[in-house]
């Protein structure tokens, strides 16, 4: 297939930009049931649970479901993993002369390897974050329509069609 990846159907039904000719053929994309679960998988540690409660919290309601469970995973540990290399990188520049450098027993200086991993969880973050619509460039493409929050206390009215009586 040549050309853009088509953008699912969901997403043309949040974004109201559903075209009945040309999406009518998609009848056959599988339709997704159900909210991703807040409980954060059993082998994660406890920052990665964290991490997991955040983005979950923090995530459009309705938007993230179970299948997307593996991706926010792998967002979740890198996320995690970075913040890990951050500190210990931090511990390092803290006593160091050259910040982001070490030295051998020799003298001679090379990069911290703490680089590597800052940039390989990055890189990994980023890529998770625009699938799952984390990223401030991919949130345009989506959209939630709007729900009243329920501690509101607006949220239980209902509108009322009230015309002049002839």
């Amino acid at each position: 297939m040549r050309g853009r990846k088509p953008k699912p159907t969901v997403l043309h039904a949040l974004q109201n930009t559903t075209n009945v000719t040309r999406h009518r053929a998609r009848t056959r994309e599988p339709k997704l049931d159900g909210a991703l679960k807040a409980t954060p998988p059993a082998w994660m540690t406890e920052s990665q649970r964290a991490g997991w409660r955040h983005a979950l919290k923090h995530a459009p309601r309705g938007l993230l479901k179970p299948i997307d469970r593996g991706v926010l995973a792998v967002w979740v540990e890198a996320e995690d993993r970075h913040r890990t290399a951050a500190v210990q990188q931090a511990r390092l520049d803290a006593n160091s002369e050259h910040p982001l450098l070490m030295k051998t027993s020799e003298g001679l200086t090379y990069v911290s390897p703490y680089l590597n991993i800052l940039t390989k969880a990055a890189l990994l973050m980023i890529k998770a974050a625009s699938e799952l619509g984390f990223s401030p460039a991919s949130r345009p493409r989506i959209s939630v329509p709007d729900q009243p929050s329920e501690d509101s206390p607006w949220s239980v009215l209902k509108v009322i069609d009230g015309g002049r009586a002839g």
